[in-house]
């Protein structure tokens, strides 16, 4: 048993603890928190001297492990741009879980994220969520697989395909192909001919899994939308750059939104008017909302700071620290694990030396599942062991 000790818990689910304990058992589960708390005797306690804990940092949108930091072209798998219709691509393929920047989002407080493929395609691939563990193969990182199957609407099918004078050349195209594709998974019989890209749709089109669409400009997001009307099928947007502009038809359809990256620069015209307006308008329609970093757009260690941003903008602190934990969570679907601090879910912790929201506060530990994994600005990988000998308990500040 381990216990944190001495913490300002920010549970996100259940509100702020001003000085509370968390018991982690040996499965890496909270076990108990709360502001009086027994400490077993045979608990390893880690003092964390009145700063404040919150949950590990869910990012609903992200290209981690595929587009690897530092190697250029040679580690960029995240866009399989051959052929419009590639649902049968895995992002668990292409993952390298040596990519400098897995360890490099421990020390922002990011344990859980959402690797999404594609962009150029208009079926993409399956996404999957992962954590921030150290493995030596990216099947180890596996917290849910697939989440959904990626789908793109707008200018980067159109800029890849149209160029070659093939379908799709136009917005028509894109929504052609994405019926067409939808069709004749509903229509396909495995025991004639194995298909995989079929296979890919079927659970989207059961309602399991949500089609994960990148569309920026309104009239794709409402096409979306439109699309996921006439085949009964659940929506998340990703991007959604221009989604103030038709908020309550967003809510209207009961879709989510990984919103951004905010914090982002203007590198298209569909992404002319990123801002934070664009969570907030959301938001504040009712909208589940999750902040991202899109990375390798906004670097992965940031996703605190774009929360931030947000509070700038208008949202509370707590509505902030939420878009990055438990909504991602819940639009993933893995809330019963991350997303917030309570009794039965995972022991993936941060402790920030100061407010989390905060451009100078640093990440004095990440934990996942109850071992560390970043401490005293080196990545531990949860190895805390021969290389210097410490223990959960023997942490020091």
């Amino acid at each position: 048993m381990l216990a944190i000790t001495n913490a300002r818990i920010m549970t996100v689910s259940d509100g702020v603890i001003e000085s509370g304990t968390v018991l982690v058992d040996d499965g890496g589960t909270i076990a108990a928190v709360g502001a009086e708390v027994a400490v077993p005797d045979e608990a390893e306690v880690i003092d964390a001297g009145g700063r404040t804990l919150t949950p590990g940092l869910v990012d609903a949108f992200s290209h981690l492990g595929l587009i690897n930091e530092g190697l250029g072209w040679a580690g960029n798998d995240a866009d399989e741009a051959t052929d419009p219709h590639t649902a049968h691509v895995r992002a668990l393929d292409g993952i390298y879980p040596f990519d400098r920047g897995i360890a490099e989002a421990r020390t922002g407080g990011v344990t859980t994220v959402h690797v999404v493929p594609g962009g150029s395609n208009v079926l993409a691939g399956q996404a999957l969520a992962i954590k921030l563990r150290r493995a030596a193969v990216a099947d180890d990182l596996i917290l849910r697989h697939p989440t959904g199957v990626a789908a793109s609407l707008g200018e980067r099918p159109k800029a890849t395909y149209g160029g070659e004078k093939r379908m799709p050349a136009t917005r028509m195209g894109i929504a052609a192909v994405l019926r067409e594709s939808l069709v004749k998974a509903q229509q396909y019989k495995p025991e004639k001919e194995r298909d995989l890209r079929c296979e890919a749709l079927l659970p989207v089109l059961r309602g399991e899994l949500p089609l994960l669409v990148q569309a920026h400009r309104a009239d794709d997001i409402i096409t979306a939308l439109r699309i996921g009307r006439e085949f009964g099928i659940r929506v998340v947007l990703l991007g959604a750059t221009e989604a103030h502009l038709v908020a309550d038809l967003i809510a209207e359809a009961g879709a989510a939104v990984a919103a951004g990256p905010s914090l982002a620069g203007r590198g298209r015209q569909e992404t002319r008017d990123v801002g934070f307006h664009l969570p907030l308008t959301l938001h504040r329609h009712g909208v589940p909302t999750a902040i991202v970093t899109g990375h390798p757009q906004l670097d992965q260690p940031y996703l605190n700071i774009a929360a931030a941003l947000a509070v700038r903008e208008g949202f509370t602190t707590e509505e902030a620290l939420r878009a990055v934990t438990l909504t991602p969570a819940e639009i993933l679907g893995v809330a019963d694990r991350v997303g917030s601090i309570a009794a039965g879910k995972d022991a993936d912790l941060v402790l920030w030396d100061g407010d989390p929201l905060e451009l100078t506060t640093r990440v004095a530990w990440t934990m996942v599942e109850g071992r560390m994994v970043y401490v005293d600005g080196r990545d531990d990988g949860g190895d805390a062991g021969p290389q210097d000998g410490r223990r959960h308990g023997e942490v020091r500040f």
